[in-house]
């Protein structure tokens, strides 16, 4: 063969026409065309759009596969109903538009700034605001939204905002690194499994992540706060959420992390802080809890007693009003894993050999905490005179705090360099406590002696 014949060779075998792929422009001097709809209708599979800098009133259809290339920022406003951009081919890619003016669900259509309706396509790096949705997938695989901003209706109640990003049957969908607010749902995955949520920022919205029937998904490096939710899985299993701040969800039923009929899990290395309730735990099982932290939430962990076969160990639990709260019969979820359990700053007990796991099990369930697993209207009196008599009084060993054991509850300093800094730490701690009950002991006789 010669050179020549395999060079046209080459040509003819180039994908979705690659060797005759052109750039069309729109908008300002010299363009191909002075709005959008035209050059998508003269373009091939493989064609590039350039939209210049401006506002264009318009709602797009691209079925073909296109990569439209905002430069400057161009405003794209559609016509108030329904969907801004609709993409119904795959491979396309959409990047660097403003989209706004999508409608506002009044028909009951998923009114969108994008439309995704093929497989392997990517919106990124776009500004969408005002939108009844963000993006929407459904029906689809292997598409991607990466690096954008999406603002919905924060005027209007929650039932009457879209979602985000929403995956409908859209296996292998990418949500990464988007900032997202206002919104019903941030990212919603339903019926979307191995979809992965990765270094998005949602705030302002019902929940920061919605995910159902979506099993293998993977939630990750993500920050959730000042939602009502910050994030929910619900019918699934093998779920990865990793590496998450979960902060500042609050309301009359708000919780950071929501669990439910969720299955074989892995939570790990997340920030769970200055929620109503951190972690909340029903009709799941077999899932793990693995060096989380737990800061300052109102509850740290609340458990049903459909919770069944649950792991924590090596979780941090700091300046929580209530650890862990039990509701129902009780739970047989464990709370040490390999000799070594959690870190909680309500442990009073010591490490005198170092080894830096404490020498007495930890208590989980206050005479409080027992209480409201039972009557959940109690949590109205948690800092009340009342709630402070009742651990004196279980302190003083007057009433058995019974309920959840961590058998092997985690002391000395946080990270500790070894077994002789943590045995000092003990030491040290012991010989205080036994100079104070000492001081107690003679407290006590000579007060006797006196009154005789």
């Amino acid at each position: 063969m010669t050179r020549t014949a395999a060079a046209v060779l080459c040509v003819l075998l180039l994908p979705n026409g690659q060797a005759d792929a052109r750039t069309w422009t729109v908008g300002g001097a010299g363009a191909d065309y002075p709005v959008v709809a035209p050059a998508i209708l003269a373009a091939s599979d493989g064609d590039t759009v350039v939209v210049r800098r401006g506002v264009y009133r318009e709602d797009l259809i691209v079925d073909r596969t296109l990569t439209l290339i905002g430069e400057g920022w161009p405003v794209l406003i559609g016509t108030g109903a329904g969907t801004v951009v609709e993409i119904r081919a795959s491979g396309s890619e959409v990047s660097g538009f403003v989209i706004e003016g999508s409608g506002v669900g009044l028909t009951n259509q998923m009114d969108a700034a994008v439309h995704l309706m093929g497989d392997g396509n990517r919106v990124a790096a776009n500004v969408m605001r005002r939108v009844f949705y963000g993006v929407v997938i459904i029906g689809t695989a292997d598409n991607e939204v990466a690096d954008n901003t999406i603002e919905g209706l924060a005027d209007l109640p929650f039932g009457r905002r879209g979602d985000g990003v929403y995956a409908f049957r859209a296996p292998d969908s990418r949500v990464l690194r988007n900032r997202i607010g206002g919104m019903r749902d941030g990212i919603y995955f339903q019926h979307t499994p191995r979809g992965v949520a990765e270094g998005n920022l949602v705030e302002r919205s019902r929940y920061g992540l919605h995910d159902m029937f979506s099993d293998g998904a993977r939630i990750e490096g993500n920050t959730f706060r000042d939602s009502s939710v910050g994030a929910t899985v619900m019918n699934s299993a093998g779920i990865t959420i990793r590496g998450n701040r979960i902060e500042r969800n609050r309301g009359v039923s708000a919780v950071g992390l929501s669990i439910k009929q969720c299955d074989d899990s892995l939570v790990e290395d997340n920030l769970i802080a200055g929620n109503v309730r951190g972690a909340l735990l029903d009709g799941s099982s077999g899932n793990r809890f693995v060096r989380n932290r737990f800061v300052r939430n109102d509850t740290a962990v609340s458990l049903f007693a459909s919770a069944e076969g649950n792991v924590f160990a090596g979780n941090v639990f700091d300046d929580n009003w209530s650890d862990v709260v039990i509701a129902g019969r009780g739970s047989d979820t464990r709370w040490d894993e390999g000799g070594r359990g959690n870190r909680w700053s309500r442990y009073r007990g010591f490490d005198f050999d170092g080894d830096g796991v404490g020498d007495t099990p930890h208590p989980l369930l206050g005479p409080f905490e027992r209480l409201e697993g039972h009557q959940p209207a109690t949590r109205l009196f948690l800092q009340s005179p009342a709630a402070l008599a009742l651990g004196l009084a279980a302190s003083a060993g007057l009433a058995a705090p019974g309920g959840a054991i961590d058998a092997a509850p985690l002391a000395g300093p946080e990270g500790s360099g070894g077994p002789q800094r943590n045995a000092s730490g003990a030491l040290a701690g012991g010989l205080l406590t036994l100079g104070v009950g000492f001081a107690l002991f003679r407290f006590r006789r000579e007060g006797r002696s006196c009154c005789r």
